[in-house]
């Protein structure tokens, strides 16, 4: 009986330390309005604050790369980010052109 509830307990531990692994590597993609650049390198979009990764991928209006002081919010924006230890970090922001094409 020791022995079966024993097994139960390592299979359980490992179900669960698997399933942390694959949530943490999940992209996840959202949109929103980016509505401040704070001075600790995070942003904050929809009220949330995310960090930023060191090699984020920043896309202006026009379709090119961007320092991510040249987004000026409040601004609209689709985003990719994903759980890390150290909380949420976007790795893609992309601003929306002011005429979004049909």
């Amino acid at each position: 009986m020791k022995k079966l509830l024993l097994i139960s307990l390592v299979v359980l531990g490992i179900f669960l330390i698997s399933g942390e692994v694959i949530a943490a590597s999940k992209i996840i993609k959202d949109k929103g309005t980016l509505t401040s650049l704070e001075d600790d390198g995070t942003v904050i979009i929809d009220e949330k604050g995310y960090k930023i990764d060191p090699s984020v991928k920043i896309i202006d209006k026009k379709g090119k790369k961007a320092a991510l002081y040249n987004l000026l919010p409040p601004t609209k924006v689709y985003f990719e980010y994903k759980y890390t230890k150290k909380g949420f970090v976007i790795k893609l922001i992309k601003e929306f052109p002011d005429v979004v094409p049909k």
